[in-house]
């Protein structure tokens, strides 16, 4: 059985969605119904999703939705989060960047903003 994705990351993907165009917005939410964790760091700065149903090319690139997100961590540093899509424009990966390089302690997620 596939890991399920947090709320907050569920969350995550379908406020990215609505901030797409109409077709890569569409093509997003259907992919987060269809989603599944194939990793998560140990701190959750990286999670890598399966899709089921798609059979992922082999990889040979990614790219953001063009959507980013900033949010605070427990002890206030500022977090970058990153939704990348594969090289057909489906779902493929978080990223939240920490830039002092350490783990993450606890994202708030209540802060996340868009941009």
């Amino acid at each position: 059985m596939n890991p399920l994705l947090t709320n907050n990351e569920q969350n995550l993907i379908f406020k990215v969605s609505c901030q797409l165009n109409q077709k890569e917005g569409e093509q997003l939410r259907a992919d987060l119904e269809n989603a599944y964790v194939e990793y998560r760091a140990p701190d959750g700065a990286i999670v890598k999703f399966g899709i089921a149903g798609y059979e992922r090319p082999r990889y040979r690139g990614q790219h953001l939705y063009g959507v980013e997100g900033k949010m605070a961590d427990k002890d206030g540093e500022e977090l970058c989060v990153l939704l990348y899509a594969d090289e057909n424009n489906r779902l493929l990966e978080l990223e939240i960047i920490r830039w002092d390089e350490s783990d993450l302690i606890d994202p708030k997620w209540e802060s996340l903003s868009l941009y």
